[in-house]
C-alpha cells in the first residue's frame, strides 16, 4: 500500500484543477484554502486543491459552524487553539441546581445574568453583586443610589471589598454529535485530505452525492463507528483530532475514519467500484497546542462487508468509555487553566492592591511580605473551592 505524504504539490503542465462540488475552475481569485479539520475546533493542515471559494465559503461556512457549535464545550474548557486564530464564543451552561452561568473562552465561567440584592439593615445597606464586570458593577451600585435616595456613591465604592467564586456545583451537559451539516462537514473532511492522494472524484461518487444533496433526510454514507477502534496507537494523556483515508482495491471502495476529540467518531463510506492503487493517507492533530501527531488507523479492522455495519440504537460501551476518557482530558485540563488563572489573578490585585503597577517585574525587599499577604488573601477563594472538590 502506498503511503501518502502531506505535502501539497501544484498542478501539472497543462492540468485544470476543478472545484469538487461544482464545475468552476480553480485558478485566481476563485482558489481557497480548506481546512482538512475546521479550524474553530483546532485544525490546522490546509489543503488547495479542493474547493472554490464560492463552495466554502456557501456550504463549507455553515457545516463547520454546526461542527464548531456540537464541540464548543470541549473547545472552550480544553483552551483548544483555533486554527486562524481568534477566540471561542462564550457558551451558555447550567449547573445540577439551575444556576445558569457563561463559560468564557479564557475558562472563566460566569453569571450568565448579572445579580443585586440589597439587604437594608436599617442605618446602612447592605448591596451585594454577583458580576464579573467592575464597570457592571459600578452601574448596579449607582441604580441602588436612585432607588434608595442618600445612598452614597462614593463611600460605596471606597468600601467595596471583592472576592472570587469557584463553581461548587457540578455542570449539567448534554451532548450529542452528527446530524446532516455537522455530518457533512465530517464527510468533506475526508475528501479534503483525498483531494492531496491523487484520487478523483469520479471515485468519491457515493460521498459527493450527499454533500450535493442539501436535503436533511439525505441518506447519510457514514456509520458512528464503535464495531472496532481502528486506532491501532491511541493516546491515553491528551487530546487528538484524525481524519484517514484508504484506497481499498481488494474491496473496490475507498473508505475514510474522522475522530474528533478521541471519542466521536464516524466510518465513511466514500467510493464504490474502486480499482486503483492502494493507498492510505492520515491526518491527526493534537487541537490543544496544534502539534501534528503520528497516528496509525488500521482499516484492516473494518468489516469486509460494510452492510454488516448497523448504526447503533444506543450508545455502545464502547463509546462511553470514550468519551469518559475524554472528560478526564478535558477536565485536567480546565483544571490547569483555572489555577493559572486564579494565580496570575491573585497576583495581580496583590500588586495593585500594595499601590505597585501590575507590570512591576520585582516586588521591594520592604513590600515582599504586604504583597505575600495580600496574594494569599486573594487565593483563598479558589484554595477553598479545590478542597471542597470531591476526590477522584
Amino acid at each position: 500500500m502506498k503511503e501518502l505524504s502531506s505535502e501539497v504539490m501544484g498542478p501539472a503542465p497543462g492540468k485544470v484543477n476543478r472545484c469538487w462540488l461544482c464545475p468552476r475552475t480553480l485558478e485566481g481569485e476563485n482558489v481557497t484554502g480548506e481546512h482538512v479539520i475546521p479550524s474553530a475546533i483546532g485544525g490546522h493542515k490546509e489543503v488547495f486543491k479542493f474547493i472554490c471559494r464560492t463552495c466554502n465559503s456557501t456550504r463549507g461556512t455553515s457545516w463547520e459552524a454546526e461542527v464548531a457549535r456540537q464541540f464548543l464545550w470541549f473547545s472552550s474548557a480544553a483552551g483548544v487553539k483555533r486554527g486562524r486564530g481568534g477566540t471561542h464564543p462564550d457558551l451558555k451552561v447550567q449547573t445540577a441546581s439551575g444556576e445558569k452561568l457563561r463559560l468564557q473562552s479564557d475558562t472563566v465561567l460566569v453569571l450568565d445574568e448579572p445579580e443585586v440584592k440589597v439587604n437594608d439593615l436599617g442605618d446602612k445597606l447592605e448591596i451585594t453583586i454577583r458580576t464579573n464586570n467592575p464597570k457592571t458593577a459600578l452601574n448596579l451600585i449607582n441604580k441602588v443610589a436612585r432607588d434608595h435616595p442618600g445612598f452614597d456613591v462614593q463611600k460605596a465604592v471606597r468600601e467595596m471589598s471583592t472576592q472570587d467564586s469557584y463553581l461548587d456545583s457540578p455542570l449539567a451537559l448534554s451532548f450529542r454529535y452528527g446530524g446532516p451539516d455537522a455530518g457533512r462537514s465530517m464527510v468533506k473532511s475526508c475528501l479534503a485530505l483525498l483531494s492531496e492522494t491523487g484520487a478523483k472524484p469520479k471515485d468519491c461518487a457515493r460521498a459527493l452525492r450527499y454533500l450535493e444533496d442539501p436535503s436533511p433526510d439525505a441518506p447519510p454514507p457514514f456509520w458512528l463507528f464503535f464495531d472496532a477502534d481502528v486506532v491501532a496507537d491511541r493516546p491515553q494523556d491528551h487530546l487528538y483530532h484524525c481524519v484517514s483515508v484508504v484506497g481499498q482495491p481488494k474491496h473496490r471502495r475507498i473508505l475514510g475514519y474522522v475522530e474528533f476529540f478521541n471519542f466521536a467518531r464516524i466510518l465513511v463510506r466514500i467510493g464504490e467500484d474502486y480499482e486503483g492503487e492502494a493507498f492510505q493517507a492520515t491526518y491527526a492533530v493534537d487541537p490543544v497546542d496544534g502539534r501534528e501527531l503520528a497516528i496509525t488507523i488500521d482499516f484492516d479492522r473494518v468489516p469486509p462487508n460494510l452492510d454488516d455495519i448497523k448504526m447503533p440504537k444506543e450508545p455502545p460501551q464502547m463509546y462511553f468509555d470514550a468519551f469518559q476518557t475524554t472528560g478526564n482530558i478535558v477536565n485536567a485540563n480546565n483544571r490547569d487553566r483555572v489555577r493559572a488563572h486564579a494565580v496570575s489573578k491573585a497576583a495581580t490585585d496583590a500588586l495593585r492592591a500594595i499601590g505597585l503597577d501590575p507590570a512591576a517585574e520585582d516586588v521591594p525587599a520592604e513590600l515582599k511580605d504586604q504583597w505575600q499577604n495580600e496574594f494569599l488573601n486573594r487565593l483563598k477563594p479558589y484554595i477553598w473551592s479545590q478542597l471542597r472538590r470531591p476526590p477522584e
